[in-house]
This record gives C-alpha cells, structure tokens and sequence, in this order.
C-alpha cells in the first residue's frame, strides 16, 4: 500500500544518547572542523576533557543554560546581523541536530535544497535545469514559459517561536528533548566588547513578540526548514504545482500561464500570513519569462546550459584579486591562496564557464 506523502514520524527521543560523552565528542569535532586555530576552539580543546563532562553533566540534569552570543555584521552578499554562539554552545547545537534531524528531514519534500545531506545549491541548479527542460519539452519550445520567483520578507527575524514549537513537538514528544530546544531557541543574551550582558537586537529576535532565529546557530537552518515545511506541502499537494522548489526563504514556480502564477502568489500570500505569520517581500517576489534564465542559488540558468550569476562574478573575482594581493604581500601563503583557488573552482565548475575560469586562474 502506498503511504502518503505527509507521513507524521512522532519518536519519544532517547534523550540520553543526545548527551553521551562519545556523542558530544563527535559533535565537538563537527564544530571545530575549519575552526581550529581559533582562540575559542583552542581554550576549549585545552580542557576538553572536563568541557565536555560539564556539558554531559548539565544536559544530564536540565541545567545547560547558552552563554551570550557576539553580534556582527556582515555585508558580503548583503548586510546581515549575525549573531553567533559560543562554541561550547556550538557543540550543544550539534549534538541536537545530529540527533533529530533525521527525524523532519522524512517529511521535507524533495525540491527543499538548503542544508540538507546530498542537496545545496548545486543540486537546486540542477533541478531548476531540470524543470526548464521538462517544461519545453512537454509545452514546446515556442510555447512562453514563467517563473514565479518569491522571497519571504525578513524570514529570520519574523519566525514565530509558539508556532516553530507547535511544529515540533508534531515529531518530538521527549519532554526533556523539547526543553532542550526551547532552551536554544528562547534563551538569548548578548555580551558586548566591554563584556557586560545585554539583551539582543530587536532586528535580530524579540523576546517581547516571541520571534526571531539567530542566523549564527546551526539548529535555525533545520528550523528554517521545520518552519517552511507547511508552505512546501500546501503548494505541492494543495495547488498541485509541478515544477516547485525551495532554497531557504526563496523559491520558485515554473508554468506557462502568467495569469495562472497571479492567483498562485496570492494563494501563497494568503497562506504564510494566516498559517505562520510571514508575508512575501513586495519588490523580490516576480514573475518573469525564462527567455533571459532565471537567476538562483549564483547561477543564471536556462534549459540547456548554465551560467555563472553577474553579481555572484563580480563578488568572486572581488575576493580573488585580495587574495592574490595578500599572497604577493607575504600575508598569506601561497598554499592559502591556492585553497581559496580550489573553492572558487568549485562553484565555476558546476555552469558551462570554461573560457572563464582559464582567464581568472
């Protein structure tokens, strides 16, 4: 008998296995990978050991508590307000996930691309590709096809807890589990450069309005993907659309009747303002013919080739040509500069840009 496609997975957690010592110890070396050489990661590597009983012996007995996190800001894409935890707290985190995110990741649909194992943006390229070519195939090429591009506006800051936690406990009915992540996603602290304790930045979460998912923690990218969960099933099982796929706060819808995206886009707004508190950002949410490819995850893409993103270029060579600077100045070396050469490679070798990348390396 076939299972539908919303399946509801509720596992009493063995709560016990998530603040193991050999679990959190794995988890330790998840977060340091990269991070070795920072001041942090080493003065909690000096007393491992010890770190890592006190945080088995705090999440044994419900009284791990997050240290205050340090706000930045970052403006490479676009300006954004980090906030990033401690990294004891970035174990904790880790650990979490590791545990419960096979649990939801069952019941995300396919075409949800963001940080999951074996999907990202160069899968979501590939998909898109995929439905651009589906969609000539089965209308004609001399049939106009259209994309309904949406971004949700100011997804992070306006995610409801009580909502989030209601989604949740859908699939975790382990009491100290749910404790432990109302824990992270309510708790929040700041300490600033003279080291006294503030509250966060209203642009960042309100604890007053119960909203808001720091862009720094690990578990707001599951969360992320918890939250927008409904959204994906309400659009592949209640308007039954083909082509659909999501990356984060961004997605898309491929058909070829504009009119028919019209009633769509309103039914979507309609959705994330009643069901989880969100509305659609007025000036990033089109509809545009594909003719001229569709710009997603850093890539332009059409039916039959892809091509690296204007802005995603100039951003790139921006980096490289510091980096080569950096190098000729002695303050990298040249093994670094050829690691950064490595991953922009990576991204340039997922489109059709091979005169690129022989003029930039």
């Amino acid at each position: 008998m076939r299972l539908p496609l919303r399946c509801v997975f509720k596992v009493d957690m063995h709560y016990k296995d998530i603040f193991s010592f050999n679990h959190l110890l794995n988890s330790y070396n998840r977060a340091r990978r990269d991070n070795r050489e920072k001041h942090s990661v080493c003065r909690f590597d000096f007393f491992l050991e010890n770190n890592l009983l006190k945080l088995k012996y705090e999440l044994q007995f419900n009284s791990y508590y997050p240290f205050p996190y340090t706000c930045f800001i970052v403006t490479d894409p676009k300006k954004r307000n980090i906030a990033a935890p401690h990294f004891r707290d970035r174990v904790v985190q880790h650990a979490l996930v590791s545990a419960i995110e096979p649990l939801f990741d069952k019941s995300f649909i396919k075409d949800a691309y963001a940080c999951r194992s074996k999907k990202g943006t160069h899968y979501g390229a590939r998909r898109m590709k995929k439905f651009l070519t589906s969609a000539r195939c089965i209308y004609g090429k001399n049939t106009p096809l259209y994309i309904l591009q949406c971004d949700i506006k100011k997804f992070f800051p306006f995610v409801s807890w009580d909502i989030l936690l209601t989604l949740i406990k859908k699939k975790i009915i382990c009491k100290k589990t749910l404790s432990l992540i109302e824990t992270i996603l309510t708790k929040h602290r700041v300490a600033n450069k003279t080291g006294s304790i503030n509250s966060f930045p209203p642009e960042i979460v309100s604890t007053t309005e119960r909203k808001g998912l720091p862009i720094g923690n690990l578990t707001s990218q599951l969360f992320a993907n918890v939250y927008l969960n409904p959204l994906d099933h309400f659009v592949k099982e209640n308007l039954r659309e083909r082509w659909y796929g999501r990356y984060m706060d961004d997605f898309f819808i491929i058909h070829y009747s504009k009119k028919h995206l019209c009633k769509t886009k309103l039914k979507i707004q309609a959705f994330l303002s009643k069901k989880l508190q969100l509305s659609l950002h007025p000036k990033k949410s089109i509809i545009q013919n594909v003719k001229n490819g569709v710009a997603f995850v850093g890539y332009r893409i059409f039916y039959d080739h892809v091509l690296i993103r204007a802005s995603t270029l100039r951003r790139f060579q921006k980096k490289y040509h510091r980096f080569q600077k950096q190098e000729k100045n002695k303050i990298i070396s040249k093994k670094e500069l050829l690691q950064k050469q490595v991953s922009f490679y990576g991204h340039l070798k997922h489109a059709n840009a091979y005169n690129l990348k022989k003029s930039m390396f």
